[in-house]
């Protein structure tokens, strides 16, 4: 088992750019209308902002040099933090407010026009980085079920029928797991550091009930995939392919940044976790085939007659 379970991570890594592939997907399109729309907004607030001072005295000159300078003064070394200040809206009010304070004498009696028009063009920004956040996440949440389905049909297929009720299975037993769990904790405060050791050997062994309900009933002895041997496999080979996966993102880390590894690198936890949720499957459908083949008839020997 865990030979054949590191090789189904190792296998299924020619996975690995689709989850990358539908983020990017999803960030490309979200730029694509962040960035324009960005520029189109702040266009049409200087335009409307020209049009209510224009009868004022306004060196437009100042108000350019003081929102260069305070944008200089974030922190550039951490562009994404820089960004996140820039989206907030106390720095952006506040360096408007500041620019206006250099003409606050002439600018009075148009404040509220202008305060007006600044929180237009703050809600349309915002509401396009909303969009971009959730496109980003459309793009992760389809590239965990693309890749679900590219590494199930690797790993375990199963047909409808099976589908419902393996869901089924797995509702029942996460539920009763769950359940046990709150017991112990209401009846003994301290039992959270046995429960949670409980835990992963009981889900070790529902995982392979569930495995052999749904595709080794009537075919496999049931002892010869749940017993305390196979369990304590599972664990162990889940356990090494998670601690693989991590020394990957790591290494993805190193090399790049942190932004870049974390965005490039969450694909191989990604089919990690999604090979550790099929391993008992992987297991039990190897023995089943092994199960099935009947033993070849062997020929009779006969001597040749001269």
């Amino acid at each position: 088992m865990i030979k054949s379970g590191l090789k189904n991570y190792f296998v299924n890594l020619k996975h690995f750019f689709t989850p990358i592939g539908t983020l990017a997907v999803g960030m490309f399109i979200g730029l694509s209308l962040l960035i324009p729309g960005t520029f189109a907004i702040i266009g049409a607030m200087i335009e409307r902002l020209i049009e209510i001072v224009q009868t004022a005295n306004v060196d437009f000159e100042s108000v350019k040099n003081y929102i260069v300078e305070a944008v200089k003064a974030l922190d550039w070394n951490d562009p994404i933090a820089s960004l996140k200040i820039m989206l907030t809206k106390d720095w952006f009010f506040g360096v408007v407010n500041g620019s206006l304070n250099l003409f606050s004498a002439e600018l009075q009696p148009y404040a509220d026009a202008i305060e007006e028009t600044v929180g237009l063009a703050f809600a349309g920004v915002t509401m396009l980085f909303v969009l971009l956040v959730i496109l980003c996440v459309l793009g992760l949440i389809s590239g965990y079920f693309l890749t679900r389905f590219l590494v199930r049909r690797t790993m375990a297929k199963r047909t409808f029928k099976k589908f419902l009720f393996a869901v089924f299975v797995d509702s029942f037993v996460t539920a009763a797991l769950i359940a046990l769990c709150f017991w112990l904790l209401t009846v003994w405060a301290p039992s959270i550091f046995i429960t949670s050791i409980l835990s992963l050997v009981i889900f070790g062994c529902l995982a392979l009930v569930s495995a052999y309900l749904v595709h080794g009933r009537n075919n496999i002895n049931f002892k010869q995939v749940i017993n305390f041997k196979n369990v304590f496999k599972l664990l162990l080979v889940n356990a090494l392919i998670f601690v693989i996966s991590m020394l990957f993102l790591s290494l993805t880390v190193a090399i790049t940044n942190p932004i870049a590894g974390i965005m490039i690198g969450f694909s191989f936890v990604e089919i990690a976790f999604l090979v550790m949720s099929m391993n008992a499957e992987g297991y039990v459908l190897n023995l089943v085939p092994k199960a099935e083949v009947p033993a070849e008839p062997v020929a009779e020997q006969t001597d040749e007659v001269a």
